[in-house]
């Protein structure tokens, strides 16, 4: 009895209506199937469409920069060169004095990373782990700065920079002797040095928001086993919590570096005489357009080669970065607090 009324049960939860009529169970499959068939192949389209709008800039980049120049104007290349050559990328590489602007670059975007993760680190742990008068205060002008563009404050940091004034000592100092003491930072690493020691580096209010939101989420009992153990509190950041926070650091670092590399406005305010990569690159871009502009015997496709060969050069190292770190950086993504 209990065997026919499952099988009655089972019978009519697969029967389907259309105007009153039943439709048989194979003809359910095969519509099923074939919304499913079609939803698939409109995904995949709609992938594959907004993967050529993304790429398609970088893939003419490497078409054009590996590729002769005279091909350029051949109507029979349109994307795959006939040949390839590395004369373009070397060519501008001169232009750009490559080797030394990307050791400024190297140097001046790592020490600046190290310091705004460190200090960017103690203040989320901050925020997330201890409770005093004025923390909700302090974590609304962290987000504050990420609301407010950095360009409506340069001007006044610019200012700062070229009059440098530690906590008004010089204007202590001048009181008694008629002279204010100051220091020029302007043209000096420290002009990014020094914002990312006091947590007002580029982007630092996001990624203290991602430390706070990632300790927020670690157990407590870490700590207090830490402390019956002996540690104190700053031993057991140091030596509990940055080892558990592989994953923010990690999002953090990356971030910080890609923001840093493609700055050009923060570059060419304070360090003018800087050779850097992003701003060699547009120093390039002037010289071209004052070519083309001036010098009409020169071919116009070269300087289109010269901008893609800088283009590539210009992303060749966060795209090696990016490669060799993809699998952890996804992973360390879905762990920081940034989704969800």
């Amino acid at each position: 009895m209990l065997k026919s009324i499952l099988k009655m049960d089972s019978f009519k939860l697969q029967r389907g209506l259309n105007n009153g009529k039943q439709i048989p169970i194979n003809k359910r499959k095969i519509a099923n199937k074939t919304v499913l068939a079609i939803w698939k192949m409109y995904r995949t389209f709609l992938l594959f469409g907004l993967s050529v709008i993304i790429l398609y800039p970088l893939m003419y980049s490497v078409s054009v920069a590996f590729r002769p120049v005279h091909e350029l104007y051949d109507p029979l290349v349109i994307y795959v060169p006939r040949s390839l050559t590395l004369d373009n990328l070397m060519e501008t590489m001169k232009y750009l004095d490559y080797g030394q602007a990307l050791l400024n670059s190297v140097k001046l975007n790592l020490i600046t990373t190290i310091i705004q993760l460190i200090v960017c680190s103690l203040i989320g742990y901050g925020l997330a782990r201890y409770n005093f008068r004025g923390k909700g205060l302090v974590f609304s002008l962290v987000i504050l700065t990420i609301i407010v563009p950095p360009q409506t404050i340069i001007i006044p940091n610019f200012i700062n920079f070229r009059y440098f004034d530690l906590f008004g000592i010089g204007k202590l100092v001048g009181f008694f002797t008629g002279h204010d003491v100051s220091f020029n930072l302007i043209n000096s690493n420290w002009s990014f040095y020094l914002p990312a020691m006091f947590g007002m580096g580029l982007r630092s209010g996001l990624f203290i928001f991602i430390f706070r939101q990632f300790f927020r989420g670690m157990p407590k009992d870490l700590e207090e086993a830490a402390y019956i153990d002996g540690c104190s509190q700053l031993k057991t950041y140091f030596k509990v919590m940055v080892p558990n926070a592989g994953p923010a650091f990690l999002t953090s670092f990356l971030f910080s570096i890609v923001w840093y590399w493609n700055d050009f406005v923060y570059t060419s305010t304070y360090l003018a005489n800087a050779k850097t990569v992003m701003y060699q690159l547009h120093l390039l871009t002037q010289r071209i357009g004052y070519i083309l502009q001036y010098e009409k015997q020169v071919n116009p496709y070269e300087g289109i080669v010269l901008m893609q060969s800088g283009v590539i050069l210009g992303i060749l190292p966060l795209l090696i970065i990016y490669v060799s770190l993809q699998k952890y950086f996804t992973e360390s993504i879905e762990r920081s607090g940034i989704v969800g």
